[in-house]
């Protein structure tokens, strides 16, 4: 069974918020964008759940290294000889309360024994992979390659069946740091001139091998996934690029399982980010219809309860626990006496009373300032780990700014200033 997080009542909250703005944009011409954009959020939370990631390969290629070096920790084993995967199987990838959804198979063509192939396909289609990781090891790029992708290519083929699309494939090139180079073999590898033309020779070698086995792929993208743990405690890091992974695998996810990847993956800090600034972007961008709207709803009742689903999906993403208090205890070192979750509301409605002209119905420009000068802070606090003070500072010049246009450049759900 997929893994999904524990339901949570403030899940329950967000879902009937939501539900209710939904309701209230139907009521407004013109607003239908604004709808798909809540009911965007509703995948992402509501609907949210682990990132189903297959993964193929020869043995010996790294998958179970590279699990471990996208989450920073050691949770699967790594064989150096024998192919630690004698069969097909999902498992959940878990590092602190945060997972991966992960089928770790047998090398491709292992042991030279053809029934392993049906057992992956079988796996495959228990269970359709949200993305197909296919690892080739740098040093074997052109090393028997396809006859490795016509498998890989009958294998997706098989996932898609008669009636589906196939999954999204990312190649990985993995163990770069084994490549020739002119320094040793820990990164960076930004001086090291001859390892760097060898990573780019690998990943176009790849390329063509790819494009000749019409083998369809969204990116190619070269790692290194090196780690070393002792009792727990990591004292070799020697991993590299896998920001870059870690960003063209959002990319290819749903949006279903898309915060929970932002999560896990330890080097996600820019994932977390954009989602963190969609969220942001989102009810900015609903605020200025609740704000503008007649309709007697459209008031803080409304309003309060959209920045209050805001500011605990921030949290939320950030990788805390989803609790309130977090919020709470921001909300009064920003300058506001908290005390409850209600408390918090009212510290909400303080914070907008900062803006001149707010009545009983707040207008559509001022709403959507105070919401996005809030998304601001909290970004810079609970997303990039600043101080309170550079959190209040943001807010006092996102207040003084405003919101950037919604569909120009770097819209809303883009920029933090």
């Amino acid at each position: 069974m997929t893994a999904t997080p524990t339901p949570d009542p403030h899940d329950r909250e967000t879902a009937q918020t939501l539900d209710d703005v939904e309701e209230l944009l139907k009521r407004i011409p013109g607003a239908r964008r604004v709808v798909t954009e809540v009911q965007d959020l509703r995948a992402l939370f509501v609907e949210r759940r682990a990132p189903r990631i297959a993964v193929l390969g020869r043995r010996g290629v790294g998958k179970s290294s590279l699990a471990n070096a996208l989450l920073g920790v050691e949770v699967a084993a790594v064989g150096s000889v024998e192919d630690t995967t004698p069969a097909a199987g999902w498992y959940d990838v878990t590092a602190n309360g945060h997972a991966l959804r992960w089928l770790d198979t047998p090398g491709l063509r292992a042991g030279g024994e053809p029934g392993r192939r049906e057992l992956v396909e079988r796996a495959l289609r228990a269970e359709r992979p949200d993305v197909v990781l296919l690892l080739v090891k740098a040093t074997q790029v052109d090393a028997s390659i396809a006859e490795d992708l016509d498998e890989v290519r009958a294998l997706i083929a098989a996932i898609a069946g008669d009636r589906k699309a196939p999954p999204p494939v990312i190649a990985v090139i993995t163990k770069v740091d084994e490549l020739a180079g002119a320094r040793a073999k820990a990164p960076p590898f930004d001086h090291d001139v001859t390892r760097r033309e060898n990573i780019a020779t690998a990943v176009g070698t790849l390329r063509k091998y790819l494009d000749e086995a019409k083998l369809e792929v969204r990116d190619v993208v070269p790692v290194a996934t090196w780690q070393r743990f002792k009792d727990g405690a990591r004292i070799t890091d020697w991993r590299w690029n896998l920001e870059t992974l870690g960003a063209a695998l959002f990319d290819a996810l749903p949006k279903n399982a898309q915060v929970e990847a932002a999560r896990a993956l330890e080097r996600g800090r820019a994932i977390r980010r954009r989602v963190a600034m969609r969220i942001v972007g989102t009810a900015t961008s609903v605020s200025v219809v609740i704000g503008a709207t007649p309709l007697p709803v459209a008031d803080l009742a409304l309003l309060l309860p959209l920045q209050s689903a805001m500011l605990t999906s921030l949290v939320y993403v950030s990788g805390r626990t989803l609790k309130p208090r977090a919020v709470s205890e921001w909300v009064g070192a920003m300058g506001v006496n908290v005390s409850s979750a209600l408390g918090m509301r009212e510290a909400v409605r303080a914070l907008l009373k900062l803006v001149p002209g707010i009545g009983p119905t707040v207008s559509g420009a001022v709403a959507g300032t105070g919401t996005w000068a809030l998304g601001v802070a909290a970004v810079r606090y609970f997303i990039d780990g600043d101080t309170v003070e550079s959190s209040r500072a943001a807010f006092d010049d996102a207040l003084r700014d405003g919101a950037p246009p919604e569909d120009g450049p770097g819209g809303a759900d883009d920029r933090s200033g």
